[in-house]
């Protein structure tokens, strides 16, 4: 399937006419070992992020304001949503059918990184439901082998609301080859890095968590 570009005009008309809402995050940035350049990644490269909200979308284009970050998303913000289904291609967003072999997304994040540009992934692929923590997918493992891309952990706590205040945490990169074993990792390796991976970011949750009660 072809890739539907984004709609340049409307995207940048979204984040200005939307800057009012960047209040309603209240954002406080934090970054590994007070590194504040994190928050800047160079591209090519592939966001990785927690997925605690709806909102998780809105706060990425506020957080990469001057760049596009063309994000993998479930179909079932698609299907049967016409209105909406359009908006999120205008968006640049990528659309990934977790129920079918269709694997299409993985080619159209290739292109993009090829060309220098970023890819956004919620490895868990769904929103997480009460308390409970949902295993990683491997999709951003492939997609990283295949580009060499560096991986830009960004761990969010989801405390939206309008008397709230929203935290992030910037890690630093990861490059998945320094975690191979092989050049062509087998589907256990990659199964095991993808496990990594998901504990790199609950340690970047405990982490975050420390920041924000640190006197």
């Amino acid at each position: 399937m072809k890739d539907k570009k984004p709609n340049y005009p409307f995207l940048w008309f979204t984040k200005i006419t939307g800057l009012p809402l960047l209040a309603y995050f209240k954002t406080k940035i934090y970054c590994e070992g007070g590194d504040m350049t994190l928050r800047h990644p160079k591209k090519p490269c592939i966001i990785m992020s927690n997925h605690t909200s709806l909102f998780d979308f809105a706060l990425h284009l506020a957080l990469f304001y001057f760049r596009t970050v063309r994000f993998l998303m479930a179909e079932v913000l698609f299907d049967g949503r016409p209105v909406l289904s359009r908006f999120l291609y205008a968006m640049g967003g990528i659309r990934v059918d977790r129920d079918a072999y269709d694997f299409s997304f993985v080619g159209k994040a290739l292109d993009i990184l090829d060309r220098g540009g970023t890819v956004g992934v919620f490895p868990e692929g769904r929103l997480p439901r009460g308390e409970k923590n949902l295993p990683f997918k491997p999709g951003i493992v492939y997609i990283a082998l295949r580009t060499d891309a560096p991986i830009i952990p960004v761990c969010i706590d989801g405390n939206y609301g309008l008397f709230k205040r929203t935290h992030v945490l910037f890690g630093k990169e990861i490059n998945i080859r320094d975690w191979c074993t092989s050049e062509n990792p087998s589907d256990k390796e990659i199964g095991e890095i993808t496990e990594k991976l998901k504990a790199r970011m609950d340690e970047m949750k405990r982490e975050l968590e420390r920041l924000k009660n640190a006197k």
